[in-house]
């Protein structure tokens, strides 16, 4: 189902506009992502939600450890799942499952809770969540290949909030919040 028609190719077509920018979006306002979802599930799309914020503790050690426990629970990861960003970065391709119709939609709802900015478990100089958004990128691509759609929708409570490229495409602000204008600033 990856490929699309001539004329579905315009700015209605919510899936088209995010996998064309790479798949990745980032969105400030419930309302603008609640818009985006609506749409998305009226076009088949499977829809999983995480709340990020509960992934937040003191110690990067156990945000990261409640994050592999949500992505393994709710993503239906194998029991030998390995809990670390090597083990996510594998089961997010192999053992993913998008549909063939529609497509699926990841929604990690208050991600500025869980990333932090060069934490002491940065890998080559970035944060586990932007690591983490990496790895999500690339499984975008991936999934392609495959003629499945897969989408990464990243709400953030912070208007400033920026991650640098993701598996090769950097992340970028749907098109109603693109301008900072558009996001209060």
């Amino acid at each position: 189902m990856a490929n699309f028609k001539a004329n579905e190719v315009n700015d209605e077509q919510r899936d088209w506009i995010i996998l064309r920018d790479g798949g990745v979006h980032l969105y400030l306002r419930q309302e603008i992502l609640a818009d985006d979802i609506d749409w998305l599930k009226a076009n088949g799309y499977r829809i999983i939600s995480f709340d990020a914020a509960e992934w937040q503790s003191a110690s990067d050690w156990e945000s990261e450890r409640l994050m592999h426990e949500s992505l393994k629970a709710q993503l239906s990861f194998p029991d030998y799942y390995g809990k670390n960003l090597d083990a996510l970065d594998e089961c997010i391709l192999e053992d993913l499952v998008v549909p063939d119709a529609g497509g699926l939609a990841l929604v990690l709802n208050h991600y500025d809770r869980f990333f932090t900015p060069l934490s002491s478990t940065a890998v080559h100089d970035r944060s586990t969540a932007e690591v983490v958004l990496s790895i999500l990128a690339k499984a975008v691509q991936y999934h392609m290949l495959f003629g499945r759609r897969l989408l990464i929708l990243v709400q953030s409570d912070d208007p400033n909030i920026q991650f640098g490229r993701l598996g090769g495409v950097a992340a970028s602000w749907n098109h109603r919040e693109w301008l900072n204008k558009n996001r209060g600033l």
